[in-house]
């Protein structure tokens, strides 16, 4: 059996360049409602993750385009911002490979941003929007859970 390819679902930054852009506009005159991240949220996860990268892979537009399921001009654009912490590196990664709040599992999270798990879980657990399921006997196999932002 193929696996089809996955396709970035993000094809344009919302307006509120901080945010997902998940409320409606009559109450968040800065959000656009369209649940697609802010360009600047997406700049300060690929600047923390390029942090735990090798030199040979930093600053690849191709590399942050899969890695985190973008099309490549926004991937060009989301190089260079400032990093944030790795809680919401790990929220911005998982819901940009998800199509929004899917869940990804903590030994994908390690892999993607070469830590070991314990740090995955120790930032997930620290996020306000985030959470964990599955059995703490297999930590890389837990499920990273989104409540929204």
């Amino acid at each position: 059996m193929t696996e089809e390819a996955k396709k970035p679902w993000v094809t344009r930054w919302g307006a509120d360049p901080d945010s997902w852009n998940c409320y409606d506009p009559d109450d968040d005159p800065y959000s656009d409602g369209s649940g697609m991240p802010g360009r600047e949220l997406v700049r300060g996860a690929v600047a923390r993750w390029m942090m735990t990268q090798t030199v040979a892979s930093v600053g690849s537009s191709l590399d942050v385009a899969m890695t985190f399921n973008l099309p490549l001009q926004l991937a060009a654009e989301a190089v260079g911002g400032l990093p944030c912490d790795l809680g919401e590196a790990v929220q911005v990664w998982s819901s940009l490979n998800h199509d929004g709040w899917g869940d990804s599992s903590v030994g994908d999270a390690a892999l993607a941003f070469l830590l070991p798990p314990a740090e995955i879980v120790a930032a997930v657990e620290h996020h306000p929007w985030m959470y964990l399921t599955g059995d703490r006997a297999d930590i890389a196999g837990m499920l990273i859970g989104h409540e929204g932002e």
